[in-house]
């Protein structure tokens, strides 16, 4: 019996990265940005996208795994699917620097559509430090959230994909 080819991590991340590649430019060219329900919508893919490949990789190895290869597998696929992102999202914002300026305009509305008279003043300071601290506010949000967000997928993806480790990698017969 011929060993089956397993999706490769990169592979994995590679298909989870086109996926939110996709949802940004349409995101960003459509003039969606302030649109919470899309912005949740990419951590779903990531969960979503994780479980499967993580499933999908467990029956790939004929599901001689154990709950720690299925969770190592997911996590490692994030971890790579992260990379490519911000990659991905620094280039995004320096070749379209308008995007960058609208996600500004937008977190100072709604930052001083909440603020009260008395705070208005520390509101605009605190608005300047997110503009002067984008790139490594983006960065660092992107790889936290994303970390989170596939460890969740990992765990629910490694509980559910059916594992039936074999001692030695084979029979016991």
């Amino acid at each position: 019996m011929t060993p089956k080819k397993t999706l490769s991590n990169v592979s994995a991340a590679l298909v989870l990265f086109l996926f939110l590649a996709v949802l940004t430019i349409v995101t960003n060219f459509w003039g969606l940005q302030g649109n919470k329900l899309l912005g949740w919508a990419s951590y779903v893919i990531i969960i979503v996208g994780i479980i499967a490949v993580v499933i999908k990789y467990g029956k790939d190895r004929d599901n001689n795994v154990t709950f720690g290869n299925l969770f190592a597998y997911g996590f490692k696929t994030i971890a790579i699917t992260t990379a490519l992102f911000i990659v991905f999202s620094v280039l995004f914002y320096l070749i379209f620097p308008d995007y960058k300026a609208q996600i500004l305009e937008i977190a100072h509305d709604s930052a001083m559509k909440n603020a009260t008279p008395e705070n208005r003043e520390q509101v605009e300071k605190s608005l300047q430090m997110i503009d002067r601290f984008f790139w490594p506010g983006l960065i660092a949000g992107m790889m936290f959230m994303f970390a989170i967000v596939g460890a969740i997928g990992s765990v629910i993806g490694a509980a559910i994909a059916k594992k039936q480790p074999q001692p030695f990698g084979g029979d016991t017969n």
